[in-house]
């Protein structure tokens, strides 16, 4: 015959599965300072280099931090990893030039469930400045396989990461929370055309050819095409290969004083730690508009007094979607809803994993308390631990019930009598 484990035993496995959980999802934690509590020069303060990201991610590596990614964009600097708030906090503080009093002030935390809903709505653009905004998808997987290039992304992060991506594109398809084009590149284009309404033979100096220049000169030709489209780069070759796929002209980098000062419009998106665009450039009286998509600032903000400039950041360029953004708010519920169902999904793979190691342990108990050293013995065994596992994924109910599994299947006569 077959010895059952006692109620302790059972009892035992059972809050280490429920410690287990509860340890690992409190330890996923995010630290994060974007546009909410932050204007442009604080979160320019907290923004990351590619230099400074690798940095921060080998760190992460010597510290034995089991796992971490790192997101930086215009509108926000967030960790995600697995330890602790202050952790986190430390490192980002560490390698950025902001100091740990300024994040207490502009900054959050989040940790567990909250963490993993944070990273769900801002994979879905709903917690962007611009709501339903899908460049930050793109973003997300960028940063996801920068770190996975520097081993900071263990099996949960990878795994809930998917889950993101894929809540995110179910609410592209099955929602209207990104309808039309809306996104800081495409606002860009909404002011300049209507600042300047005729645009004809309008000069429009491109600075940056990073990913929001590529975004922002493929408007500029489709929205813009009676105007003349320049490039410039700090590495000329880039910008010389931009401007030639775009059929556009291209200065070089020493020449960027001059052609600033005569052109029409200034579009930035470096990423500069110092200021691209200087007050000195523009010596010639016109009216220009000059707009600075980069964080930190790389216009100087000294260039906003010289008569007949027009110069806005990207928050003021961001404020002017309001009316876009309403309708895009009425589809929240429905978004919302695909969150919560894809992290019920991510609730049942975790699970699972959490189980694996007690059905494992419940198993080994199982094969040292057995009397009976038969084949038909260790088949009743391997059925046990299935039935049990069918359970666990069904049912989140208390260690007696799953006791109750294991006597109703090793003792079927004994409970349906």
């Amino acid at each position: 015959m077959t010895i059952l484990p006692n109620a302790a035993n059972i009892f035992a496995v059972r809050r280490i599965m429920i410690n287990t959980h509860h340890d690992f999802l409190s330890g996923f934690c995010i630290a994060g300072i974007n546009y909410r509590k932050s204007d442009v020069i604080v979160r320019g303060k907290f923004s990351l280099t590619t230099g400074q990201c690798e940095q921060l991610l080998n760190e992460v590596v010597q510290k034995h931090i089991p796992g971490a990614f790192v997101l930086s964009t215009c509108n926000r600097t967030e960790i995600y990893g697995i330890g602790s708030p202050q952790e986190l906090i430390e490192l980002l503080c560490l390698h950025t030039q902001g100091r740990i009093k300024d994040f207490i002030e502009h900054g959050y935390t989040h940790q567990g469930l909250k963490a993993v809903e944070h990273l769900f709505k801002m994979a879905a653009g709903i917690d962007s400045q611009i709501i339903g905004d899908h460049e930050i998808l793109s973003q997300l997987k960028l940063a996801a396989k920068f770190a996975k290039q520097h081993n900071c992304i263990n099996n949960f992060l990878e795994r809930v990461i998917n889950f993101a991506i894929e809540s995110s594109k179910r609410i592209k398809t099955e929602t209207k929370l990104s309808s039309g084009t809306v996104s800081v590149s495409y606002a860009a284009i909404e002011i300049i055309k209507e600042k300047i309404p005729d645009l004809t033979n309008k000069k429009v100096l491109l600075v940056g050819t990073g990913k929001i220049g590529n975004n922002i000169a493929g408007n500029i030709k489709t929205y813009l095409p009676d105007c003349t489209l320049i490039f410039c780069n700090r590495t000329d070759e880039k910008a010389s290969e931009l401007a030639e796929r775009c059929n556009a002209d291209f200065i070089s980098y020493q020449h960027l004083p001059e052609t600033a000062n005569d052109a029409d419009v200034v579009i930035v998106s470096t990423s500069s730690e110092t200021y691209t665009v200087l007050p000195s450039f523009f010596i010639k009286e016109k009216e220009r508009l000059v707009l600075d998509l980069s964080i930190p600032q790389n216009v100087d903000p000294a260039v906003k007094n010289i008569g007949g400039t027009d110069l806005m950041n990207v928050d003021e360029i961001s404020s002017i979607l309001n009316k876009t953004i309403d309708k895009r708010k009425a589809e929240l519920p429905k978004a919302l809803q695909i969150i919560n169902e894809t992290i019920e999904e991510l609730y049942e793979w975790y699970a699972m994993q959490v189980n694996n190691p007690v059905l494992r342990k419940i198993k080994s108990h199982l094969n040292e308390l057995t009397v009976e050293t038969s084949v038909d013995s260790k088949e009743k065994i391997h059925k046990t631990i299935s039935t049990l596992a069918k359970k666990l994924r069904k049912e989140n109910n208390k260690g007696c019930q799953y006791i109750h599994a294991l006597n109703n299947h090793l003792h079927p006569n004994e409970f349906n009598s």
